[in-house]
């Protein structure tokens, strides 16, 4: 039984390093439940199909493609495999026949690909989306999760578990013997006031939550959800920018579910913020002579670090002909031909590599497929 990878920039970076004789990527589109997961079983054994015919239009004989189709074909009939689906699916078969399936957060378009590098253009959404730190407090439970529009998962902090965690040290009985009403039912002038002790109970809690953050990307907030009256207080003791929306209590610090449905529409809103300004960045460049809209040019660039910032049109159509990264010769070819790479991927993965954040458009930035922002 196999179960699709989330794709991460760990893994990005294995597969870009990967070379072969014949790489097999393949994409397509999945469905997360319902009759609709056999429409992508079947897309997939079409796929792989395909595949098999190209090899052997290159000459591949029966039986060696069989073996290295093998393991693909084998997922095919893997319940527990299309029963962990994302919006899209990314089959990668190294020289060896090992598939690394690899579970999308966006819809993908069909496509195949066989060449000595793996196409990873449609990963990079997944990879380079907008993610924010979401804290959950509560009196009684802290965590602190990531999130982005699609999902959310804890991470590791240094952080108190409760309030009675941190306050541990303080003697409630002495506090209440030394501040003791002298007058008997009513409490004198100088008694204990307890809604003081508690407020600075509180405030010790939270300034010992703020300390044990991480350390924060100042370009992205806090989003932080829980009790209404501590998340107010909150924000008088951390320093940095926070955001709570509307209703966000949680009943559960644990419920991962509910953590990311409280802190979509915030993330979902940061998330557009920054791609507008992404947008608003590269048509500032455009016509400056700091930015790149022809291949030849920004593959050159890409290779040689030259990318600060990479913008691309997430469906673009490939470009498709063969790359050399040590000669930079690069050959242009109208239709697919066997190892024939999309130069848009090429460039897209050599300025995630050389250190470029890359971002996805919905359609061309003033009709360039893509624009590569360069260093100097």
């Amino acid at each position: 039984m196999t179960r699709p990878t989330k794709p991460d920039r760990e893994l990005f970076d294995r597969l870009a390093a990967a070379r072969g004789k014949a790489l097999i990527s393949l994409y397509l589109p999945t469905h997360v439940r319902g009759a609709e997961i056999d429409q992508s079983r079947i897309m997939l054994k079409n796929g792989i199909a395909q595949v098999d015919r190209r090899l052997e239009d290159a000459g591949w004989k029966p039986r060696v493609r069989e073996e290295r189709l093998e393991a693909a074909h084998a997922l095919l009939d893997d319940q527990e495999f299309w029963e962990h689906q994302g919006p899209g699916l990314g089959v990668l078969i190294d020289d060896e026949g090992r598939p690394t399936p690899v579970a999308l957060t966006d819809p993908v378009e069909k496509r195949m690909v066989v060449a000595r590098e793996f196409h990873l253009r449609p990963t990079i959404p997944s990879i380079e989306t907008t993610r924010l730190p979401v804290l959950v407090l509560t009196r009684h439970g802290v965590r602190l999760y990531s999130a982005s529009s699609h999902d959310a998962y804890p991470l590791e902090a240094d952080l108190p578990k409760s309030v009675d965690d941190v306050n541990w040290f303080v003697d409630r009985e002495k506090q209440r013997q030394q501040h003791a009403d002298r007058a008997g039912s009513k409490r004198s002038r100088h008694g204990h006031d307890p809604s003081a002790s508690e407020g600075e109970d509180l405030d010790r809690f939270l300034r010992a939550v703020s300390a044990g953050l991480p350390e924060a990307d100042p370009l992205r907030p806090l989003v932080v959800l829980g009790d209404d009256n501590l998340v107010a207080r909150f924000e008088n003791v951390h320093d940095l920018e926070m955001i709570s929306p509307p209703n966000s209590g949680i009943g559960d610090v644990d419920d991962v579910r509910e953590v990311h449905e409280k802190a979509a529409e915030v993330v979902e809103d940061h998330e557009t913020a920054e791609q507008e300004t992404h947008l608003e960045l590269a048509r500032e460049q455009l016509g400056t002579g700091n930015a790149i809209t022809d291949v030849t040019e920004g593959l050159t660039a890409a290779v040689s670090g030259r990318v600060s910032r990479l913008l691309i049109q997430r469906e673009a159509s490939p470009i498709w002909g063969r790359f050399d990264a040590s000669t930079l010769d690069v050959t242009f070819h109208d239709e697919q031909e066997v190892l024939d790479v999309d130069l848009l991927d090429r460039l897209a993965v050599h300025a995630m590599l050389t250190g470029a954040p890359v971002a996805t458009t919905e359609t061309p930035v003033d009709g360039h497929v893509f624009v590569a922002i360069t260093r100097f």
